[in-house]
């Protein structure tokens, strides 16, 4: 929860929570906490746009940081939300002060927590990641700007299926990765990959536009994003499985791949030569 928060007014101090913290100079100082997926830390805004993360109880173990948060201003929001909370709550029972206490602090957690989230973590130089449930800062599911991903995954799997020479019992996977920021969709390193199917697969990227990533653990800050590596989230088909297929059904999946490659406009002398069976 919050320790202390002070606003400062010409002549005149007002506590935010229990403890002035104001100086000669007239330094607004608000106090709080938050809790990533690992560990909860405590720190504080001033009005001089400085800023402080404790690490643990030591005072040299912090982290100092700069900001733009218009500190005078959200400490009065922030006594105008307790005060409206506080005749909300006493219009129902009469408040004793233990109950006051606990409107102050839970308005005063939930109001500079959300600063810290939006507006401070993001220009700190090693971001704190918030949980790993947030999946706004964990990562985006695999998807697709054009049709849906079980049409993108129909389509490979019509690739793998007419692929003229997989040997049964293949235990291999066509692997394809998302677009990121870092890296355009594509074949994946590590897929089985002749160059028919780095074609198709090229073809199919372009047309449905795959998206997606998440972040792995790389031994470094448990809850820091130095301690992760941004990764591609992929789809894959198994190549036993469409050794397994007949003839038959292999002749038939070449039927539906050449009339999705005429659906996404692939020249006519590409296509007889991607479905060459």
């Amino acid at each position: 929860m919050f320790d202390s928060g002070v606003i400062e007014k010409p002549r005149e101090v007002e506590i935010v929570n229990g403890e002035s913290l104001s100086n000669e100079a007239g330094l607004i100082v608000l106090k709080s906490g938050f809790s990533t997926s690992d560990h909860r830390y405590n720190f504080e805004i001033r009005s001089d746009g400085t800023g402080e993360i404790f690490y643990s109880d030591f005072d040299d173990d912090s982290e100092e940081f700069a900001h733009e948060v218009k500190v005078e201003k959200l400490a009065a929001e922030i006594e105008e939300a307790i005060a409206e909370q506080v005749v909300l709550q006493s219009g129902q029972n009469a408040l004793d002060v233990s109950e006051m206490r606990r409107i102050r602090e839970e308005t005063v957690a939930e109001m500079l927590g959300e600063v810290f989230w939006e507006e401070i973590n993001q220009t700190l130089e090693d971001p704190f990641f918030r949980s790993f449930y947030d999946d706004g800062e964990w990562g985006e599911e695999f998807q697709t700007e054009r049709g849906t991903v079980e049409e993108f995954i129909e389509f490979l799997e019509l690739c793998v299926l007419t692929e003229r020479e997989i040997i049964p019992g293949n235990e291999d996977y066509l692997v394809v990765e998302a677009e990121t920021e870092i890296d355009a969709a594509g074949i994946s390193e590590c897929s089985y990959y002749t160059e028919r199917l780095g074609e198709l697969v090229e073809i199919a990227c372009e047309h449905y536009k795959p998206s997606g990533f998440r972040y792995d653990y790389n031994d470094g800050c448990y809850d820091r994003s130095s301690g992760y590596s941004m990764s591609n989230e992929s789809v894959s088909v198994s190549l036993s499985e469409a050794a397994r297929v007949s003839v038959r059904e292999k002749m038939l999946a070449n039927v539906r791949l050449r009339e999705k490659l005429v659906q996404v406009e692939i020249a006519t002398e590409k296509i007889e030569r991607l479905t060459a069976f």
